[in-house]
């Protein structure tokens, strides 16, 4: 009775999913389209939510800017975030001002989710021509439950950096330099967090993928992005200086986030930042270093193993990181299953990990932060252009057995 009524149910769902597939011309247009209209329902349920941030920030600036004159508003200094992400509260306080609030204010970053994943489509469909698997990159970046619990529920723009370091990605890859480091300086003129990538970045300088005097093009998006609230009177020094004065405003090796902190009392905070700060920038030289000295070429496969090692490492080691700094290492580790197929896990183990970060809870932070390591050691170990010897011996091995 039981087995029969199962049938039963089963047929009734697969009926009119099967029905819906039938009006495109292929399966897998018919289940884009269902994934698009799905990420989008998803989004939609979750635009109430109130989060702290949005309570505390958002909400607050876009208060503020609707009631001193819109543009004119920019002139004071009633945000810690840089002026490109206040352009767009400025925008949903003015001209999106019919729409509620809490989606004008949750419409970018909900939207640039999907201009994210059509870059992340753009770099697997450089490593297959044909086939769906790109389509299905895509939806996996759309469907993530950390992307849609970062702009959906948080209401937080963490998609919008990342967005611009996956088309520094794609950029690099098709080897175009100049648009990558625009883009790169896109991602780090909303957010500090871009310089994750700078490992990949010195490394490619370093081996002459990048020339030195395209980097100040960086800077001078940031600068470009700047003028209108200095021009307004709003203090030079101070727009030059945001970054710093949000590097000090929290007081915690680790706010919610399963890194290597998470394992140290915060009582030690004043020892253990200058440490980590020097451990830091002392792995970022030799990472670069040692690429520098390979004599393998980079190629599209090893830029994509060495981008995912730069944004795994670096808020892994880093003090002072918060729950939603994994956030371009869970989208790039996508890039990174996709890759390299036999690795998929890595992608699971940065998504679970990540995932409990934003459920805030603390056991399972700390105890994630093992796994996470792991596949950081991992993939540090895969890449040849870091142990050549050992990819070497792997690779004879293959051979040996088959």
């Amino acid at each position: 009775m039981t087995k029969t009524s199962d049938k039963t149910l089963l047929k009734l769902v697969k009926s009119p999913f099967n029905r819906l597939l039938n009006f495109f011309p292929s399966p897998v247009s018919g289940y884009l389209t269902i994934g698009i209209i799905l990420a989008m329902l998803i989004r939609l349920v979750c635009v109430p939510n109130q989060s702290s941030d949005y309570k505390s920030f958002l909400a607050p600036w876009y208060d503020f800017i609707a009631s001193h004159g819109g543009f004119s508003a920019l002139k004071y200094s009633f945000a810690d975030y840089t002026p490109p992400y206040l352009y767009w509260i400025l925008i949903s306080a003015t001209l999106l001002s019919g729409l509620p609030k809490i989606f004008a204010i949750k419409l970018f970053a909900m939207t640039v989710d999907f201009l994210c994943g059509f870059l992340t489509y753009k770099i697997v469909r450089l490593k297959y021509p044909e086939g769906n698997k790109p389509i299905f990159a895509f939806l996996a970046v759309i469907l993530s439950p950390t992307v849609i619990y970062n702009s959906a529920l948080w209401g937080q723009c963490d998609s919008i950096y990342t967005t611009g370091m996956i088309a520094c990605i794609y950029f690099l890859c098709i080897q175009k330099e100049i648009p990558a480091l625009l883009s790169f300086g896109v991602g780090l003129s909303f957010k500090l967090q871009a310089m994750f990538l700078a490992p990949l970045l010195l490394a490619l300088l370093l081996k002459k993928r990048i020339h030195w005097y395209y980097i100040p093009l960086i800077p001078a998006v940031y600068i470009i992005a700047i003028v209108p609230p200095w021009l307004m009177g709003r203090p030079i020094q101070e727009l030059l200086l945001i970054y710093f004065s949000q590097a000090n405003k929290y007081k915690e090796l680790a706010k919610g986030v399963p890194n290597l902190y998470q394992w140290i009392p915060n009582d030690f905070y004043n020892i253990v930042v200058p440490i980590g700060l020097t451990l830091t920038v002392s792995a970022i030289f030799l990472l670069a270093y040692i690429v520098y000295k390979s004599n393998l070429k980079i190629t599209q496969d090893r830029l994509i193993h060495l981008a995912t090692i730069s944004v795994l490492f670096m808020p892994y080691i880093l003090p002072k990181m918060h729950q939603r700094y994994f956030y371009p290492a869970d989208i790039v580790s996508i890039i990174f299953a996709f890759y390299f197929p036999r690795y998929f896990w890595v992608a699971i183990v940065v998504q679970m990990a990540s995932l409990f970060s934003y459920l805030g809870t603390p056991i399972f932070i700390q105890l994630f932060s093992v796994p996470l390591g792991f596949a950081l050691w991992f993939v540090v170990r895969k890449c040849d252009l870091i142990y050549p010897k050992l990819q070497a011996g792997f690779s004879s091995n293959i051979n040996k057995n088959f």
